[in-house]
């Protein structure tokens, strides 16, 4: 139970595994999206002036992520029960500020 996810071209990514789909880098993107899945798994995918795709883990899920080179792009793998993957333009996406946790302090440690 697992997808795998490599670039096509800057127009496409090829998904592989449990889910097999051609999904559309939006346009307008300039070869730059956000892939989530239904694990909470975000991952933030870029074309660069080479063609080749380069995937970043922004988010970890569930699964299990790793990304492996092949070639001259990279290759995702996700293991997990994946239900639906989905891709956005980078510029039509947003994400909670995340600000460190305060941790709380204990009766009796300061006078």
């Amino acid at each position: 139970m697992s997808v795998m996810i490599c670039g096509e071209d800057r127009t496409r990514l090829k998904v592989m595994g449990d889910i097999d789909a051609d999904l559309a880098v939006p346009r307008g993107a300039a070869g730059h999206c956000w892939i989530s899945f239904s694990d909470g798994t975000l991952i933030e995918a870029a074309y660069g002036d080479d063609e080749a795709c380069r995937f970043v883990v922004s988010k970890e899920g569930a699964g299990i992520t790793r990304i492996q080179r092949d070639g001259d792009g990279d290759v995702l793998r996700l293991d997990w029960r994946v239900e639906w993957v989905t891709v956005a333009p980078a510029f039509n996406a947003a994400r909670a500020a995340t600000h460190g946790e305060v941790m709380p302090l204990l009766p009796g440690l300061f006078g």
